[in-house]
């Protein structure tokens, strides 16, 4: 056995890699642990790109998170001199009483978040890659505020930055066991066993089995995702059209984010289905990406904006992994003392990730925090 540190985190995915920047600018000495490498590709923290959002159609409860999220994501790009954040707006179309139209809407109403309605008549004139929709869409409300970050460059932000505060970020070394003890937890990953006064796990689709404790029913879910090259050369239309999501008749709703190239990452536009994935395990999922799929992706992209429709020429698989309602679960481990745990967040968590962080440090630390997550607890499951 090594040195006992104060705190080990458990997968350098978003939430871990969060938890790891904030425990170790707080002083602490800080282990992180990742079964592959930071900013891998074998989880959901990846792609390129993550929308990042407001006016939140899940919950209205998540926006005093999400601003403090917004002012963290700042923080990291001012201090690692990386361009993480694209502020190009975000389009939503809908029915008007639909989840995410109505739900978008009060969000912004009761938070006081900017916003835009517009008639769909007057589509064409604000955004002219929308102009001949074929969705049965009633509204579309436009976020201004919103856009994406590039989740691979904000891990490593994260991580090169904790590091420079000492803590240590150990990869390739996948966790073999964990046991809380009366004064301290013990971790075995890749042969070594390590011990701490306390533990996070921020597990992503490994969830199930390395946290069988925590007795909250997850699924994961296999999500395909496409980048699309416009079959005309549209690239100013492609370059100023904002990010955006979409209900479609009778499917899961679609997104986009314009232009998400990045270094190492696929070049056009980023689109993909939001939920309806087939339930996988996080060891077990199909990585192939079928003719079918990309045909559904370019049909549904040609639907939502004809004057951009093209064909998939890149392509990815990634995962969901969700709670039975949907939200995500950050509290500690039922009956310890000493271990917290953060999952349940693909689908629409990575943006959270600085302000999770934040909770993470705060429940290692003092077993508490001041932010408000008390709605995010494990035990409104029991």
């Amino acid at each position: 056995m090594s040195q006992k540190w104060d705190v080990i985190v458990v997968g350098m995915g978003a939430m871990g890699s969060a938890a790891v920047w904030h425990l170790a600018r707080r002083g602490m000495r800080v282990l992180g642990i990742e079964q592959f490498s930071r900013g891998h590709n074998r989880g959901s923290s990846h792609g390129g790109s993550r929308i990042i959002r407001n006016a939140y159609f899940e919950h209205s409860n998540y926006v005093p998170l999400l601003r403090r999220s917004d002012v963290l994501w700042n923080e990291l790009e001012e201090r690692s001199g990386a361009k993480l954040i694209h502020r190009c707006g975000l389009l939503y179309g809908g029915l008007h009483a639909s989840e995410v139209i109505a739900g978008v809407r009060h969000s912004a109403l009761l938070h006081g978040i900017q916003f835009e309605s517009i008639e769909p008549a007057k589509i064409s004139n604000r955004f002219p890659a929308f102009a001949k929709y074929a969705e049965p869409i009633e509204e579309f409300i436009f976020e201004p505020h919103a856009g994406f970050v590039r989740p691979e460059r904000a891990i490593c932000a994260m991580l090169a930055d904790a590091e420079e505060n000492g803590a240590i970020v150990r990869e390739g070394a996948a966790v073999d066991h964990w046991h809380e003890r009366a004064d301290f937890v013990e971790v075995t990953a890749g042969g070594i066993t390590e011990c701490a006064d306390a533990l996070v796990l921020c597990p992503g689709a490994w969830t199930p089995e390395l946290a069988r404790e925590l007795n909250v029913p997850l699924v994961n879910a296999r999500q395909v995702i496409g980048w699309i090259t416009p079959y005309e050369s549209r690239q100013d239309e492609s370059n100023a059209m904002p990010a955006f999501f979409m209900e479609r008749e009778g499917g899961a709703s679609m997104y986009g984010v314009p232009t998400a190239s990045d270094q190492g990452m696929p070049s056009g536009i980023k689109v993909g289905f939001h939920g309806d994935g087939q339930e996988c395990t996080a060891d077990s999922i199909d990585r192939v990406v079928r003719a079918e799929e990309i045909s559904a992706i370019e049909k549904a992209f040609a639907r939502a904006a004809p004057s951009l429709a093209g064909a998939v020429t890149a392509s990815t698989v990634c995962m969901y992994t969700n709670t039975p309602d949907g939200h995500f679960v950050i509290d500690r481990m039922p009956r310890l003392r000493r271990t917290s745990i953060a999952c349940g967040f693909c689908g629409h968590g990575f943006k959270f990730a600085p302000v999770v962080g934040e909770i993470l440090a705060d429940l290692a630390m003092r077993g508490e925090t001041n932010l408000p997550a008390d709605f995010l607890r494990q035990n409104r499951f029991a």
